[in-house]
């Protein structure tokens, strides 16, 4: 008895001992935003990534991938997983994969020209909390640094130097143009494409500079966007949400973002229109679940409310206007399209000075400017129902507009005079203009108008034509494959992620060395993809966008920082 007792107080003190040790070695997960600057342009974080990889791995593009190589890309093993991130026990990149926490921070936008093409060049940092010591990560950080400058430099050149004393590894392009640079502090690991955004996130950690986590605006968006279950979590503070507008828009018209009159006008608008900017994602059927909210001013959502009623009582037109095959479509359901436009107008102008106002008048305008109409009061008021934008195929250069007609003559007088179109052949069928200069083409096909380039009208009326090529209730399953039953959304929008998967798989080809896989192979294995589909609607808080896709926003990020291969771009071989 006595010996026992003795056996069972020592077995206690093992599992006493084995519980505490678990206890300390167990990771304690940290808030990314406390190493973010405050003023970060934008914020990314992914505080569980093998979830992330997870979830991936159980999309049904990736499946494409796997037989495309050949062999599982990812071993799936979460027991094991779990059991190497509590207790720190295995290889090192393990290790690592399983604890890490990881954050992207853009700090600053420029833009360079490159082909006589304006892009986006920002100033980022990668924040990687390994949960391990600097002694055990260090070598694997700097052969990584290296692989990965090999990768995208080709034949780069080094040097180390120390910055507010701390030692940073810096890679060279051979020209000297690009860079990539990184350090570590303890478990902390960061990278950058600048010193610049180092010495940023630098201060943060050593307390000079103050860190986006006391961002009150960030806490609600991590609230109302549930952080918690989410596998990423994405945010742009209401300051500069409307500092990247006045960059992108100035970019659409063909103009470089600059400290321009222009440029500053945007900014000041959009700041009275617009707040801040969250996005997270998670897994959804076989794909990946994008949700993104945009919050607006109060006033602005009060005067937007009445014109996005739910759309339950407006039937889709797809299976009836659509042809087979089309690329993209975005598909308004407002019940009164001139009521919905007009209010746009005021509550936006309600906002912002008669200046801005004017300003985003025309911006509004342009985008049925390039359709040919330039009254869309006008042209609105004798619309009704769904209106569609549809790009035919992936190659083409526009899309056409086709919208159900409510007052025929009105139509067809705004054709005649305000679009300057005239009657094409006599003998088509269907009711067709043209203008002069072979810009725009207006035809009227039972009871739709269809209006846009004249190679995509005639087209699109030669399909309308040809029942057999409309879209068959197959097609139609394939592209609501992602849309839940119960759907009101005013403003959905289906496209064809082919192409981005086809992008992202030939990054995973080109990082993992595989032998390449012929490009022609990678779009017949991904010709049954389902659309991905987005939904627009307006909450209290301000517009929401849901999008299900193949992938997510996954198949668009891993392109961006694994290289090209020489020959190969987008996905497909150079021609």
């Amino acid at each position: 008895m006595r010996r026992s007792r003795w056996i069972l107080l020592f077995a206690l003190l093992l599992l006493t001992i084995l519980a505490s040790w678990l206890w300390w070695v167990k990771p304690k997960a940290v808030d990314m935003a406390t190493y973010a600057p405050a003023d970060a342009l934008l914020y990314l974080e992914a505080n569980r990534p093998s979830e992330v990889v997870q979830a991936v791995a159980a999309t049904d593009a990736w499946k494409t991938l796997e037989e495309l190589i050949g062999s599982p890309a990812i071993p799936r093993n979460p027991w094991f997983q779990a059991f190497v991130g509590w207790t720190g026990i295995g290889p090192v990149e393990s290790v690592i994969l399983a604890r890490a926490q990881i954050a992207t921070v853009v700090t600053d936008l420029g833009t360079i020209e490159e082909g006589g093409e304006l892009r986006i060049k920002p100033e980022l940092a990668v924040l990687i909390e390994t949960h391990t010591s600097e002694r055990r990560v260090r070598p694997l950080f700097e052969e990584g640094l290296k692989t990965l400058a090999e990768k995208t430099y080709g034949r780069p050149t080094s040097r180390r130097t120390t910055l507010d004393g701390t030692e940073l590894i810096e890679w060279f392009s051979p020209d000297g143009s690009r860079r990539i640079v990184g350090t570590i502090i303890g478990s902390l690991v960061i990278v950058g494409n600048s010193e610049r955004s180092l010495q940023n996130c630098l201060a943060v950690f050593f307390g000079r500079r103050p860190a986006l986590k006391s961002d009150p605006e960030l806490i609600r968006m991590r609230r109302e966007l549930d952080v918690e279950h989410a596998l990423t979590f994405g945010y742009v503070p209401p300051g500069n949400s409307a500092r990247l507008l006045a960059v992108g828009v100035p970019l659409l018209l063909g103009r470089a973002p600059a400290d321009s009159d222009f440029q500053s006008l945007i900014a000041k608008g959009a700041a009275k229109v617009f707040g801040g900017l969250g996005w997270t994602s998670r897994a959804y059927l076989s794909g990946i679940e994008d949700r993104y909210l945009i919050t607006l001013q109060p006033a602005m959502v009060a005067r937007l409310k009445s014109n996005f009623a739910p759309a339950n009582n407006i039937s889709s037109q797809l299976q009836r206007t659509l042809p087979r095959n089309v690329y993209s479509l975005t598909s308004y359901r407002f019940a009164n399209p001139a009521a919905t436009w007009l209010g746009l107008k005021a509550a936006v102008s309600s906002q912002v000075d008669a200046l801005s106002a004017i300003v985003f008048s025309s911006l509004l305008k342009s985008a049925l400017l390039s359709y040919g109409i330039d009254d869309p009061e006008t042209f609105l008021g004798a619309v009704n129902g769904e209106l569609l934008t549809v790009r035919l195929d992936e190659n083409a250069e526009s899309s056409i507009l086709i919208a159900g007609v409510r007052d025929r003559t009105t139509l067809q007088e705004f054709v005649k005079k305000n679009m300057h179109l005239k009657r094409g052949d006599p003998a088509d069928r269907a009711e067709t203009f043209e203008d002069s200069q072979g810009e725009f083409a207006a035809s009227f096909i039972d009871d739709s108008i269809v209006i846009g380039s004249p190679a995509d009208v005639r087209r699109y009326t030669e399909a309308r034509r040809l029942n057999a090529t409309l879209l068959a209730e197959e097609d139609l399953k394939g592209m609501n494959f992602f849309l839940p039953s119960a759907n009101s959304a005013n403003i959905l929008t289906y496209t064809k992620d082919s192409d981005r998967v086809h992008r992202f798989i030939s990054a995973i080809i080109a990082a993992r060395g595989t032998a390449t896989v012929a490009p022609a192979s990678i779009e017949e294995a991904l010709a049954n993809l389902p659309y991905s589909v987005t939904e627009t609607a307006l909450l209290d808080s301000g517009l929401e966008r849901v999008t299900r896709s193949p992938l997510g926003q996954f198949s668009t990020l891993l392109p961006l920082i694994v290289p090209e291969q020489p020959g190969v771009k987008n996905g497909a071989e150079s021609r």
